[in-house]
């Protein structure tokens, strides 16, 4: 290859690269599960078996017309998200200044790390077999994998990668959903 092809080929990533850094929202992810979430399918039941309510016994209910025992509460306070986006996965929120991220529900926390370079530094929470919830960039984590967090507890802190955006997402079976459609109702 010689030096012109390089150059060309290297302005093009460059290119791509800084059109992605400039996107408002972390780059979809393809493909990859968020950490600490089950394998796909690992958590449904057999074909032919029903649905099971606590305590063991089974539950007249099809597996999506269940309604989840969790209450959830919004991570930010005080802070309105952009609409719910299917490519982003999530809410984005504006954050022009530090402030406290609360577990969104009762779980234990499943993921602490920056695997996935667009989320920053991120944090997972498992609330049942179904749901889980999604934290990223954030500047600091105040929470461990396999702490169990109660709905409100401070966990983290904004400012991540990108200061000016915090991303939040809840998950079911590992895809994601509109948390509007669980959090309480606020005003836009």
């Amino acid at each position: 290859m010689n030096l012109s092809s390089r150059r060309g080929l290297l302005w093009a990533f460059l290119v791509a690269f800084l059109a992605g850094c400039a996107a408002p929202r972390p780059a979809p992810v393809q493909n990859r599960p968020i950490p600490g979430e089950p394998a796909q399918g690992s958590e449904k039941s057999a074909p032919g078996t029903k649905p099971q309510a606590p305590g063991g016994k089974e539950s007249s209910a099809t597996p999506h017309a269940e309604i989840p025992a969790i209450v959830w509460a919004w991570p930010l306070a005080g802070s309105v998200p952009a609409t719910y986006s299917p490519m982003a996965k999530g809410l984005d929120f504006d954050t022009k200044r530090v402030l406290p991220v609360h577990a969104a529900a009762d779980g234990v926390v499943s993921y602490v790390g920056d695997s996935i370079k667009s989320y920053g530094e991120m944090v997972v929470i498992k609330h049942s077999p179904d749901y889980l919830s999604v934290y990223a960039n954030n500047s600091k984590v105040l929470v461990k994998e396999g702490e169990t967090v109660k709905r409100g507890q401070k966990i983290a802190e904004t400012g991540g990668a990108d200061a000016s955006k915090w991303h939040f997402e809840i998950r079911r079976h590992g895809k994601p959903v509109d948390p509007d459609a669980l959090l309480p109702k606020i005003s836009r």
